[in-house]
């Protein structure tokens, strides 16, 4: 692992909002999915969503598994999403 050859910083980052992508928003099959006030696929961020949350606990899971490591989490999906929904604003 690269711990074991010496790595001792980690930059981890989460997914996005998947159902905020022009797959989910515009094109195929998913135009007819439920969406949220943004326009937003539901299902696939509830999934992304879900994901982080998981992704979060391993990485404070490792902390403790791993005492010499730094370990950034990093929300790539709040930043992406804010900027979905404030894009007006910007």
């Amino acid at each position: 692992s690269l711990y074991r050859r010496g790595a001792r910083y980690f930059w981890i980052h989460n997914t996005g909002p998947i159902g905020c992508l022009p797959l989910y928003v515009i094109y195929g099959p998913f135009t007819n999915v439920a969406k949220d006030k943004h326009g937003c696929a539901v299902d696939p961020n509830k999934v992304a969503m879900e994901f982080n949350r998981q992704l979060k606990e391993l990485v404070m899971e490792l902390r403790t598994k791993l005492p010499l490591a730094a370990l950034t989490y990093v929300d790539v999906y709040s930043a992406k999403y804010r900027l979905v929904t404030r894009a007006t604003k910007l």
